[in-house]
């Protein structure tokens, strides 16, 4: 029944969960491809990959594993989920076209900046470093071979929380935590090395305080605030936060879940 709980939570929240999912075209973000203001605040060299204790600390087939994999799809809108029960709401009921683009832009900056920092400095895996080690999503061995550093997951994540956090001030603590739990989420799943997820949260909060001071951002924020707000006040609730609750509790992190 448990599992089965929480299994019913990946059936609502992700949409599917590949190694990186593939954006939609034609999408561009919000900032420069020659803006680099958001990288100043994280080290050009990655640290050795030393911390593997979180990959014995959370078991396959746990409550926390199968989020997890839930958290691994990061494409809007299927994304906006992850947030349902901080905010209290089903935010994909409905067509929610400005939140769709807000967030497809911020993952495509995400994404570029990722991809440029990687390329930089490339750095193995967890599932590529270490033998037997298996990942909880599907991953060909292109995934497997991609670079480690920073987590492209914990990016995005980062940035998503921010996102919702301006979306909904009133949960902004809640929607911080889940933007911080899908980047722990990737060293969760053997993707990334701890290391690898505290720095793309850096790059995240960072990206996003860039991105805000963008006129296409700041407008496109007001039409998603008024979707959101829609979206809150419809009264429907997602039927996983239980599991969602139960799920975080049990990694030791307390439950994300609005009451």
């Amino acid at each position: 029944m448990r599992r089965a709980a929480v299994l019913a939570v990946v059936l609502v929240l992700a949409g599917c969960a590949g190694g990186r999912p593939p954006l939609p075209a034609p999408v561009t973000g919000y900032l420069r491809a020659t803006d680099d203001q958001t990288l100043a605040l994280l080290p050009r060299q990655p640290p050795e990959p030393v911390d593997a204790s979180l990959f014995d600390g959370v078991r396959p087939g746990t409550d926390r594993w199968w989020l997890a994999i839930a958290h691994a799809e990061l494409r809007a809108p299927f994304a906006a989920q992850h947030f349902d029960c901080a905010l209290g709401a089903r935010l994909n009921e409905q067509p929610r076209p400005a939140l769709r683009r807000l967030m497809s832009r911020l993952l495509a900056d995400a994404d570029r900046l990722t991809r440029d920092l990687s390329a930089d400095h490339p750095r193995l895996r967890p599932v590529a470093a270490i033998p037997g080690l298996e990942p909880c999503q599907r991953a060909d061995q292109a995934t497997r071979d991609s670079p480690s550093w920073p987590a492209s997951g914990a990016v995005a994540g980062a940035v998503y929380g921010e996102l919702f956090s301006e979306l909904a001030p009133d949960r902004a603590e809640l929607a911080r935590r889940i933007g911080h739990e899908i980047g722990r989420s990737r060293a969760i799943c053997r993707m990334n090395w701890p290391s690898d997820v505290s720095d793309g949260q850096a790059l995240g909060r960072s990206l996003y305080a860039r991105a805000a001071q963008e006129p296409a951002f700041r407008a496109d924020l007001a039409a998603a605030r008024v979707e959101v707000a829609a979206a809150r006040s419809e009264g429907l609730a997602n039927p996983g936060c239980a599991a969602e609750r139960r799920a975080l509790a049990q990694a030791g992190r307390g439950a994300a879940s609005a009451p």
